[in-house]
């Protein structure tokens, strides 16, 4: 990497020292991409794999090396003491797929301690200036970043990991390993930049634009697939977007969360759960500004993540999320707003998703007389509400309820939509059945008008068995 230009401790600007990376053309098998790239959702530790000793150190049966199925060896001295004879490459191998494993799982003190046997570990088989030890150091840093958020373990990790490649001859046997040693670089400048953001040290910036421009000549390589470079910028996008709202860089830091959260929506999908914390942290963003805050758009991201988070089932993140977008809509608008009321009723539908009955009625019942103001006594929102309220009363078997609800709701969708309107027409046909239950239609009667429809109509002929006069039949 020629060019670059690195920061020594008093903070000025000095060339840094170029890094020789020399493509031999014997090839080589590739290595894993990022692990935070990968998907380890269907990953689950076995008994085998979860067998420990008294001292609660983690002993592993088999581990795949090579292809085949490596065992640890042990030696019996004297019938009583047992020697691990495994050779370190494989304890090594083993040490890496433990570390992964309990990272997945949030077990962060055993998933350091793998990843501190596997810096031991690497400094054995492959030596103190080797590339491959500089990838253990950071990927233990970003271990203690992301598992224990601690900041300067992680800086002081990537910043050894940083003297190993920079003063070191990494020499790679094919144009993969050649992207892998790019990719610690990029690793290595990403986490330097978190940790010095969460620091709140000067050269964060500096970290992470290094990360990018590695990044960009990496995409040049034959090897990179287009995905791999999206989720690597999805990264260096979001760590930028945090540090420049840090800074209080508020256009900047927008722009890479639109970069990123377009990456993320091409790359994983409109429904991605990962979209919810991504929008999250942009509507924070939007609504520390200031007199400048921009709240539409907040309540837009709000809304968004409500929505991703309802898509995929995850109703406790949806409610917490819709409540958090209530509040601002409250805060900004006020209670009686037509955007607050509309957040209310998707909050109600939420709480009746999820069996809250009674507190969906009483959100429903305590926004009709706001409704009324804001969009008039005989208006589409009233009547939705009016809707709602009687599949409440169906649903827990009070049909005279629900059907004054429904009553309320046709008169008012009758004025306003039409008698053949989808609508109109639905009501009343839920109306009708509710009315053929056994015992209804005689118990309840919704108004005067349906209980003189009931009777039979008038007829002025009136038949007579006998013809009119005093005359008897002649015999």
């Amino acid at each position: 990497m020629s060019g670059e230009d690195d920061l020594d401790e008093g903070g000025r600007v000095s060339a840094s020292p170029t890094l020789p990376v020399v493509s031999i053309g014997s090839a080589s098998g590739s290595r894993s991409p990022f692990a935070e790239d990968r998907d380890y959702s269907d990953v689950t530790l076995s008994d085998e794999d979860e067998d420990e000793d008294d001292n609660g150190e983690i002993r592993q049966a088999e581990s795949p090396v090579a292809g085949t199925s490596a065992r640890r060896q042990y030696k019996t001295v004297n019938g009583k003491k047992r020697i691990d004879m495994t050779p370190p490459d494989q304890l090594l191998s083993i040490a890496q797929k433990r570390g992964k494993k309990l990272s997945i799982l949030k077990k962060a003190d055993r998933a350091i301690h793998e990843y501190i046997r596997c810096t031991a570990l690497t400094r054995i088989v492959h030596g103190s200036n080797h590339w491959k030890l500089a990838e253990s150091h950071v990927d233990l840093g970003e271990a203690y970043l992301d598992l224990k958020g601690y900041a300067p373990q992680a800086e002081y990790h990537a910043e050894t990991a940083k003297s190993i490649m920079l003063h070191g001859a990494h020499v790679s046997e094919s144009v993969q390993e050649k992207a892998t040693i790019y990719k610690v670089l990029i690793r290595m400048y990403y986490i330097l930049g978190r940790a010095t953001t969460v620091m709140k040290k000067y050269p964060s910036e500096q970290y992470l634009m290094k990360a990018d421009r590695i990044a960009q000549e990496r995409s040049r390589l034959e090897c990179v697939t287009d995905e791999d470079c999206d989720k690597m910028d999805i990264q260096l996008y979001l760590a930028m977007a945090k540090l420049y709202g840090r800074q209080k860089k508020y256009a900047l830091a927008a722009e890479k969360y639109d970069k990123a959260i377009e990456l993320m929506e091409r790359v994983y999908g409109r429904d991605s759960l990962r979209l919810i914390h991504v929008l999250h942290d942009y509507g924070k963003l939007e609504q520390s500004k200031g007199r400048h805050a921009n709240h539409e758009k907040a309540i837009d991201l709000f809304q968004q993540a409500h929505d991703v988070a309802t898509a995929n089932y995850k109703q406790g993140s949806a409610e917490s999320y819709l409540n958090e977008c209530l509040v601002s809509c409250t805060t900004i608008h006020g209670p009686h707003h037509p955007r607050s009321l509309m957040v209310q009723d998707e909050l109600a539908r939420l709480l009746i998703r999820t069996d809250r009955l009674e507190e969906a009625m009483t959100m429903l019942k305590s926004s009709i007389n706001p409704k009324c103001q804001a969009f008039g006594d005989y208006s589409e929102q009233v009547s939705d509400t009016y809707k709602l309220m009687g599949s409440i009363h169906l649903s827990q078997s009070n049909i005279e309820r629900a059907l004054r609800s429904y009553k309320k709701c046709y008169n008012i969708e009758q004025l306003v939509l039409g008698k053949n309107h989808r609508k109109t027409k639905d009501t009343l046909r839920t109306m009708e059945l509710l009315m053929s239950s056994p015992g209804i239609s005689n118990k309840f009667v919704l108004n005067t008008e349906d209980e003189l429809q009931k009777r039979p109509r008038f007829n002025s002929v009136v038949s007579r068995g006998t013809a009119l006069g005093g005359f008897k039949p002649q015999t």
